[in-house]
């Protein structure tokens, strides 16, 4: 490729095709979405340059990948839920038995690493349509149900890894029995109820409860993913065939190489230690246990509200809906029919004196003003804001009328917008442009789609030498279909088509990365028609066949997503989480009506029955819990639950109830000494039985 030139360096602001756009479509995007795509686009080159077709970059297919990792997820989950069982014990031992199979064991770990494979590339997804701008408008209800549908399946995931009833899942119980002692009056009930739970062998109705909020929450999955694309014309759900088999392969070959494992049981007397976890379920039990909870789910919260809120919190201008001109449209259906968001539908004529049967009809309410359109109608019947098919001639008009008839025949390149604001953006403003001493004009556009084929034929009658389309890659294009429907008109392939007398002339279409826009530049001689048929006919180049990709192809991209699928699951073995220290235990009291304290006050003196009452728990003369109880109430009372730490080694512990009254009576409840050893929980389960001695 030849060094860009140019043969004046004197600026000159080019009118623009249509107000206020800078040449990149009907409004800008913010800087910070512009430079967050220019990181970004460094990092998607590789996989393009190691595969050597875009066809094959994943960070194309983010969305239908994600989808179809889910697919691999439920159909995993359903078959582990035929084997597993409800209880504490019985879950765990369920799930032991399955690892112990080989077959069991490896659809166990396709589950998991399947699972965080798809979160991973869920948030990916919603990255890149962040900074492709792809949520403002009528596109909102796409990016709010995208926002709820990735908590949903991370609430999804983490109650997954409750149902093993591991040590995993004893910190995730310990962290929700903090988060409700923070924010409701609810974890004395909580945490009382398990215990009971355990005791009279109900704890199954718990297991049960937790695997319903799991099979609800990935229905919650569905619904919200049936609103992400409801609005979309042909929703693609599923990737490429070589996806499938290779991202298939690929999973199950990392799931049968790095085995899940099994930690030791949940146990409520024993305190896990070290236990490895999840960096994208679990990245919150560090927090989760801290005396930082409360902050740190704030922080989550507002998070999460402030992503919901971004097609609201933008200050740039929403591009104005297209407009279709009634009397104008002759009914052919084919803007309905390229319209990638369904918001324009033909319905029968009314009302004038047309013979033509149907007219296009907008929803402006579903409208994202990509332009799409404006390329499907040759009539130039449809307007967005001030951009028409006679504003775009005009802009042609004005960037051929400068080169005289004398010089060398002009290149003149469209371009959309998300080129415009990164590699083509150097090109926009420059006066007298040229490349390999060839002038070149560019023009950008909203999409490449809103090229029509008959302005491609009426700019090559005016003067133009040749014709360059330069748009997205297979699959990126931001508005969905636009290069693919530009491609497939140029190509003659879909209406409107080019004119076929305009079938072999020099019109070349070009879908590279935004960044890489200069690529489409060097000029062609049009006496070089070995170069010229090259260019037209490259696999890259037709987004309407199959791409001819071989085994130099995939193998590279395949080997780089194993090697990142096995570090995820190396990842979940590797980060370690010491949760509680080696010298430490604690006590618990335990108390699930409190207010039967009222029959042991009755064994405790006639005369103080009537006074307030107090609950006493010591560790030898320290006082570990004090509470006082006006035992005239005699409604029942919320749960007890008061936890303390205490060293490792021994130590007297006394549970008594004693009166307010100096040198009053005291009744002892409860003592025992007891030797505690590292993280142990000496549980202390009073419940009072009426009419007891």
């Amino acid at each position: 490729m030849s060094k860009d030139s140019t043969r004046s360096s004197a600026p000159e602001n080019k009118a623009a095709p249509f107000p206020g756009a800078e040449g990149s479509g009907g409004y800008t995007r913010s800087n910070v979405l512009v430079w967050m795509e220019r990181l970004a686009l460094p990092f998607e080159k590789v996989f393009t340059r190691l595969a050597g077709s875009a066809n094959l970059n994943p960070f194309y297919h983010t969305g239908t990948l994600a989808v179809f990792l889910w697919l691999i997820v439920a159909l995993t989950g359903l078959y582990l839920t035929l084997f597993y069982q409800f209880g504490f014990e019985a879950a765990y031992r369920s799930v032991a038995k399955m690892e112990s199979q080989a077959l069991a064991h490896v659809i166990r770990a396709i589950h998991r690493y399947a699972s965080g494979s798809a979160m991973i590339v869920s948030l990916l997804h919603g990255i890149r349509l962040l900074y492709m701008d792809r949520f403002r408008g009528a596109r909102w209800l796409a990016w709010v149900s995208g926002v709820v549908l990735a908590l949903f399946l991370w609430l999804d995931g983490l109650t997954g890894y409750w149902l093993v009833w591991d040590q995993r899942a004893q910190l995730i119980n310990n962290s929700f029995i903090a988060f409700l002692n923070r924010v409701t009056a609810l974890a004395p009930a909580f945490v009382s109820s398990l215990l009971t739970a355990e005791k009279t062998d109900m704890s199954w109705v718990f297991i049960v409860s937790i695997l319903g909020i799991h099979i609800i929450l990935f229905g919650g999955v569905a619904l919200f993913f049936w609103w992400h694309i409801m609005r979309l014309s042909r929703p693609k759900f599923l990737p490429a065939r070589y996806w499938l088999i290779g991202v298939g392969a690929i999973v199950l070959v990392i799931s049968a190489a790095f085995p899940v494992g099994m930690l030791p049981m949940a146990d409520f007397r024993q305190l896990p230690g070290a236990v490895p976890l999840d960096p994208i379920y679990l990245f919150f039990l560090p927090f989760g246990l801290g005396s930082g909870l409360g902050w740190f789910w704030a922080g989550w919260a507002a998070l999460f509200i402030i992503a919901g809120s971004i097609p609201w919190l933008s200050f740039r201008p929403t591009p104005a809906p297209i407009a279709i001109d009634r009397d104008c449209c002759t009914g052919c259906r084919a803007c309905a029919a390229d319209c990638p968001y369904t918001a324009i539908t033909m319905r029968p004529r009314q009302g004038d004196s047309s013979s033509r049967k149907f007219v296009a009809v907008v929803d402006t309410g579903l409208c994202v003003a990509c332009g799409v359109c404006l390329g499907s109608c040759d009539t130039g019947c449809i307007s967005m804001g001030e951009i028409s098919e006679r504003a775009l001639w005009q802009q042609v008009e004005k960037r051929l009328a400068p080169h005289t008839p004398d010089e060398k025949l002009v290149t003149l390149v469209f371009t959309c917008e998300r080129h415009a604001a990164q590699g083509a953006r150097p090109y926009l403003n420059q006066a007298h442009l040229s490349v390999d001493d060839q002038p070149i004009e560019v023009i950008p556009l909203p999409c490449v789609a809103s090229v029509s084929p008959l302005l491609v034929s009426r700019a090559l009658a005016a003067g133009a030498g040749q014709i360059r389309v330069v748009g997205c890659p297979p699959d990126d294009c931001a508005h969905r279909e636009g290069n693919l429907w530009t491609d497939g008109r140029l190509k003659r392939t879909r209406l409107p088509r080019l004119k076929k007398n305009y079938e072999n002339a020099p019109i070349y279409t070009f879908w590279l990365a935004p960044d890489s826009f200069s690529q489409s530049l060097p000029v062609l001689s049009q006496a070089d028609e070995s170069v010229r048929s090259n260019i037209k006919n490259s696999p890259d180049n037709d987004l309407i066949s199959e791409p001819r990709l071989s085994w130099r192809n995939f193998v590279p991209i395949f080997i780089i997503l194993g090697i990142l699928m096995s570090l995820q699951a190396w990842a979940t073995q590797a980060w370690t989480f010491q949760a509680y220290p080696a010298q430490q235990a604690r006590v618990q009291l335990v108390m699930p009506d409190p207010s039967l304290l009222v029959y042991a006050a009755d064994r405790f003196s006639e005369k103080y029955v009537e006074l307030p009452t107090r609950l006493v728990l010591r560790d030898g003369e320290q006082v570990l819990f004090e509470q006082a109880y006006p035992l005239s109430e005699k409604e029942r009372n919320s749960p007890l639950v008061v936890e303390n730490i205490l060293g490792v080694g021994e130590h007297y512990l006394t549970l008594s109830l004693m009166s307010n009254q100096e040198n009053g009576n005291q009744l002892a409840l409860y003592n025992r000494t007891v030797t505690l050893n590292s993280r142990q929980v000496w549980i202390i389960q009073y419940e009072p039985v009426p009419g007891s001695d």
